[in-house]
């Protein structure tokens, strides 16, 4: 998954969703976002995004599994299916901070979000933005990566749920206007970060990253 090869993750997913004990959900999500990432089995990826939230009959992960289950529903019936399935194939590597993106990489990823599917909800928007910012980052763009998160933050009707993509793109401005010297941009913004959002998606995942931003304020 980290070397975006889709055909051999989709096993490996596939194969702990079966066999694991530990959220099989979360397994099978990532079994269906490496499928569809791939893109040549749509029908069988939206089936699998449809019978998933039917396999958290108890929650191993409540925070995690009710965010698979959230996401599945959506993805099951959205348009653009591979762009999506690869956004948040992207997003879970970087929530898990497995996300090293290499150069050729960071320019797929520039190519793919230039080219996006029109009229995204605002939540796939939201991600598109943080995900291009870790590439312009990656690609030493350091102004055009400080424009892409702060898009992130100017998207409205962006549900609660949603805002945990905020709450990232925030903490990655922060650090890159940290490591840029810009002292007092980096405290209002990881101030905002801290102060402004509660009841997102992947709260208590997020919340060391979220915590270290003290260090700036």
């Amino acid at each position: 998954m980290i070397d975006w090869n889709w055909c051999e993750s989709y096993q490996v997913f596939s194969k702990l969703m079966t066999d694991a004990r530990w959220s099989k959900g979360f397994y099978g999500y990532l079994a269906a976002l490496t499928l569809g990432s791939e893109g040549k089995s749509e029908v069988e990826c939206r089936e699998l995004f449809k019978c998933l939230p039917g396999k958290i009959k108890k929650a191993v992960n409540i925070e995690l599994d009710c965010y698979v289950s959230r996401k599945s529903e959506i993805l099951s019936t959205v348009e653009d299916l591979r762009y999506h399935c690869f956004l948040y194939t992207l997003e879970m590597l970087y929530v898990w901070k497995c996300l090293n993106l290499t150069e050729d990489q960071a320019r797929a990823v520039v190519d793919a979000v230039t080219d996006r599917p029109r009229d995204l909800s605002p939540g796939a928007l939201a991600t598109s933005h943080l995900i291009l910012g870790l590439a312009w980052s990656r690609l030493a763009e350091f102004q055009r990566a400080i424009q892409a998160y702060k898009v992130v933050d100017t998207i409205s009707m962006l549900p609660t749920k949603d805002t945990y993509v905020t709450v990232c793109a925030l903490t990655e401005l922060a650090q890159l206007y940290h490591s840029l010297n810009q002292k007092a941009e980096c405290r209002e913004t990881a101030r905002k970060a801290q102060e402004n959002f509660k009841n997102y998606d992947l709260q208590n995942r997020l919340y060391y990253r979220v915590k270290n931003l003290s260090n700036y304020t």
